[in-house]
């Protein structure tokens, strides 16, 4: 098991975000959720059914609940959901290239011109976002099991 301490971050500004960037999509067929997987960057994006919850668990929760990634499903909270066969290896391998690379973690929200305007990207990311649209806004830890 790999737990590592990330810094949250949130965008000065309800909806600004900058741009993932460059990535390998692996869309999600069965449950909605797609994955973006980048250099030194991991993102995930959830069906809108699902963003509710998160922010009710991550931005409502007197203590931040860590983010568990396990062999077939992620948890924040009492938040979980399942990973998809064939996704799960080359999404815990990404994020498990991240952590192990010893430098800051951190979290945030992204978007991509092609996911539409209104998909947000969960993005775990060893690169910190752009200091004129975020401002930092805690810590959270994540595990790899």
């Amino acid at each position: 098991m790999l737990e590592r301490e990330l810094k949250r971050y949130s965008a000065y500004f309800k909806g600004w975000c900058q741009a993932f960037g460059e990535h390998k999509s692996i869309p999600g067929e069965e449950s909605g959720i797609s994955w973006l997987l980048a250099d030194k960057q991991a993102g995930f994006i959830l069906p809108q059914s699902l963003i509710k919850s998160l922010y009710r668990e991550v931005l409502l929760a007197r203590k931040t609940p860590t983010l568990s990634f396990g062999h077939n499903c992620v948890e924040v909270g009492a938040l979980q959901f399942r990973l998809e066969k064939g996704h799960e290896k080359a999404a815990m391998s990404a994020i498990e290239h991240i952590l192990d690379s010893g430098d800051e973690f951190h979290v945030y929200l992204t978007s991509h011109i092609m996911y539409g305007t209104s998909a947000r990207i969960i993005t775990l990311s060893s690169k910190k976002p752009i200091s004129i649209i975020y401002k930092e806004i805690g810590t959270m830890h994540v595990r790899l099991e």
